[in-house]
């Protein structure tokens, strides 16, 4: 039972890991022939996202060690 609470904090890891990374990578795959608006508002929006889920990543890693 004492390992439950560092199991949780990897589950949140991998989670945030991966929805990091799919956000970050999602920055390649944006329609070129949209709009500039909302062009802008993609990048904003899956550069974010991954950063957040980056700075998550480091957190339980940080909070499990």
């Amino acid at each position: 039972m004492e390992n439950i609470f560092d199991a949780i904090l990897f589950a949140v890891l991998i989670a945030a890991g991966g929805l990091g990374l799919t956000s970050l990578l999602m920055l390649f795959a944006i329609d070129k022939s949209e709009p500039a608006e909302v062009k802008q508002r993609a990048v904003f929006e899956n550069g974010f996202f991954g950063l957040a889920g980056i700075v998550v990543v480091l957190l339980m890693w940080y909070a499990i060690s």
